[in-house]
């Protein structure tokens, strides 16, 4: 979807999900939840997925699945930052 203003077509910007998520140090094998995320833009059709508790995985392969693109991961000791960006 682009504006039109005269001749000048203005794009629109991008989708923008930065998720912060967890994993519980005391269970290797307990899953990664979301702790908090920010959306800027748009995340449907993902954005019950990014709720606190939400099982992290699930909410990435929805984002994935829906044109997003993951642009960046960190791991900070138990915890963890992702950005995904969905351009149109």
């Amino acid at each position: 979807m682009h504006e039109h203003t005269g001749n000048v077509s203005i794009p629109r910007p991008p989708d923008v999900v930065t998720i912060l998520w967890e994993r519980n140090p005391l269970d290797r094998q307990a899953p990664r939840t979301v702790v908090e995320a920010t959306v800027i833009g748009s995340a449907n059709p993902c954005g019950r997925l990014l709720a606190q508790g939400q099982r992290y995985r699930s909410a990435a392969h929805c984002l994935l699945d829906h044109g997003f693109e993951q642009i960046t991961a960190e791991r900070l000791g138990v915890f963890g930052v992702a950005v995904f960006v969905r351009e149109y």
